[in-house]
C-alpha cells in the first residue's frame, strides 16, 4: 500500500540524480519529509515531488546592471 508510492533514500537519490547524502541532508534539515516505520527510511512520492519542484531554478533577466561601478585609477 504505502510502499508502492514510496522510495528509499537510495531510490530518491537515483531519481533526483544526486547523492545519498544530499537526500539525507534534506531530511535532517526538514526540507524533505521522511518516515521510518522500521529500519528503512521511506519518502512518499508526493513529498519527494514537492521537494524536487521546490529546487526549481527561476529565470533571471540578464541585462544592464542596476547601478554602474566606477573604477578610480591613481
Amino acid at each position: 500500500m504505502i510502499c508502492a508510492n514510496s522510495f528509499t533514500i537510495e531510490e530518491a537519490a537515483r531519481l533526483a540524480k544526486c547523492s545519498y547524502h544530499t537526500i539525507h541532508r534534506a531530511i535532517k534539515k526538514g526540507d524533505l519529509t521522511a518516515y521510518k516505520p522500521g529500519k528503512t527510511v521511506l519518502i512518499l512520492e508526493k513529498d519527494f515531488t514537492s521537494w524536487f519542484q521546490s529546487k526549481r531554478i527561476h529565470v533571471v533577466q540578464i541585462g544592464r546592471p542596476r547601478r554602474s561601478i566606477e573604477v578610480h585609477r591613481r
